[in-house]
């Protein structure tokens, strides 16, 4: 097989020999939240949306191919035995509930895309998942393919940039600046330097994020971890100093993506993040 653009799972290519997927439906990641009709006043207010989760469906085919040579074994016996042992594989690829370290879920979807139309190179954009429901499967007339269909749910619509082993890219922001991407990013780790500042604080007047440390003179550089919800000084927890204080979203900080982010500090600072993608 050679996809232009593909799959992976947990590290194994969805564009094999043995199995691969014809055909992906999707769409964007749907926004959950209503607008508020007050009680005291006319008409209805609008109420800043987030993420759902959203689904994809793939249409799945597994063969009784070799995974090298591409060629069904030479006897029946041997190409049934084969056809099995490749659905078998799959299922359990597919159904793992394992979450490895620095997983989000228990699969690791990785996809390869193509960019640069001049001249195309390689990008690939990660997101966890996990199998939404059981799978549809439907053996050929002659037992020589499966179809299967698959639900797989992503707790986080938004993709990330990341290498071809899922590794996430690292992109950095020590002044205002278009953090890139195109989905509002939430994710990062904010570093406030240490200049014997009372009271350090960042805000992103552009989307009304603020986090103040609230302790005077924090003796250290503040660590602040977005996604866990953790802040920390040479290691040493502090969250409980954190004060958002001024800030109008639900997230402790957020980068809108394609425009330039206006950031306020009193101290240096350097936001360490992923760009973010639908």
């Amino acid at each position: 097989m050679a996809y232009v653009e593909s799959y992976s799972v947990n590290g194994t290519s969805l564009d094999n020999h043995k199995y691969s997927i014809e055909s992906i439906r999707s769409n964007t990641g749907a926004l959950k939240g209503e607008n508020v009709n007050p009680s005291f006043d006319h008409g209805i207010k609008w109420r800043k949306k987030y993420f759902d989760t959203y689904q994809e469906a793939w249409m799945l085919h597994v063969t009784d191919n070799d995974t090298s040579t591409g060629l069904p074994p030479n006897t029946r016996e041997k190409q049934l035995a084969a056809l099995n042992s490749n659905y078998d594989e799959l299922i359990s690829l597919l159904q793992t509930n394992h979450v490895a370290t620095g997983y989000d879920a228990p699969l690791q979807v990785v996809k390869k895309m193509k960019d640069n139309i001049s001249s195309p190179t390689n990008i690939y954009r990660l997101n966890y998942g996990e199998l939404a429901g059981p799978v549809g499967v439907e053996p050929s007339l002659t037992f020589d393919c499966y179809l299967l269909d698959a639900e797989i749910i992503y707790m986080d619509p938004r993709w990330y940039e990341c290498n071809s082993s899922g590794v996430k890219t690292a992109s950095a922001l020590t002044a205002s600046g278009n953090p890139g991407g195109t989905a509002p990013m939430t994710r990062m780790t904010i570093t406030l330097t240490d200049d014997n500042t009372s009271n350090p604080f960042i805000q992103n007047t552009t989307t009304g994020s603020k986090i103040t440390w609230n302790g005077g003179n924090p003796s250290g550089d503040i660590v602040i971890d977005t996604t866990n919800y953790t802040a920390k000084i040479g290691g040493t927890s502090v969250t409980g100093n954190i004060d958002r204080t001024g800030s109008t979203t639900t997230a402790w900080f957020e980068l809108r993506p394609g425009v330039t982010n206006t950031l306020v500090s009193n101290v240096s600072y350097s936001i360490s993040y992923t760009k973010a993608f639908l």
